[in-house]
């Protein structure tokens, strides 16, 4: 025996070809039995048919015919007057400024004859003293000075009484107040300021900014009652 053949007989069985042959096709053989076994099983598994409904449904529209509504008819109450209070302020500065003075028991609601202008509320006696100044921005100004008399039961201003009552324009627009400077200061500041108890008669004077010096200044007045204008105007000539 030689040496290669005895090596080979006392091989372990594990090394041997023949071993590992049987060893390999059992293996092999265990791989396809299991594939085989799943295969069958996912086979057996229920199939679901997912199969579209071929009826169709038919959906009816019932037909609502709507009721017609009843309505209802209000009752119409006795309908209340309604008391304007916008002007419930400028009503009230009126009564107390004109106190004791009745509109209904008015009989001179405005009048002006020879440069006086009377009413049941006032007189104011104008001045032939009327003249053309500068004032104190320097621009030309016309300056009337006056009388007035207060004839209601409350203290007055106679500024606010003349401005409110008395309007003076140019050219069709009316000319604004403005401010005295100087010697004329004096006068037109009281005028503004200084409160005239009832009855009693005070020494003023009103100063307004002209346009121009060439055109004629028209005063008008008012009558107390309905605030629109008397007849009778006092025109100004400046040049």
């Amino acid at each position: 025996m030689t040496r290669s053949a005895f090596r080979k007989r006392k091989r372990p069985f594990y090394k041997k070809k023949s071993f590992i042959t049987i060893i390999s096709l059992l293996v092999i053989c265990l791989i396809g039995g299991g594939i085989y076994f799943f295969n069958n099983k996912s086979n057996d598994a229920p199939k679901v048919e997912h199969k579209a409904s071929s009826k169709k449904t038919d959906i009816k529209l019932k037909k609502v015919t709507p009721k017609k509504k009843t309505e209802k008819k209000s009752k119409e109450q006795t309908p209340q007057s309604v008391k304007d209070e916008t002007k419930t302020d400028e009503k009230k500065d009126d009564a107390k400024a004109n106190a004791g003075s009745d509109d209904k028991s008015i009989k001179n609601a405005g009048s002006y004859n020879d440069l006086v202008y009377n009413s049941d509320w006032f007189t104011f006696k104008l001045s032939n003293d009327v003249k053309l100044v500068k004032d104190a921005n320097g621009d030309p100004a016309l300056m009337i000075n006056y009388n007035y008399t207060n004839k209601t039961q409350s203290p007055q201003n106679p500024s606010q009484i003349q401005s409110k009552y008395m309007i003076l324009k140019q050219d069709d627009q009316q000319l604004a107040a403005t401010q005295a400077t100087g010697d004329y200061s004096g006068i037109v500041d009281s005028s503004n300021k200084d409160q005239v108890q009832p009855g009693k008669s005070f020494d003023g004077a009103l100063l307004v900014k002209v346009n121009n010096t060439d055109s004629d200044v028209i005063m008008s007045f008012l009558n107390i009652q309905t605030n629109e204008p008397i007849q009778t105007t006092q025109p100004f000539k400046l040049s």
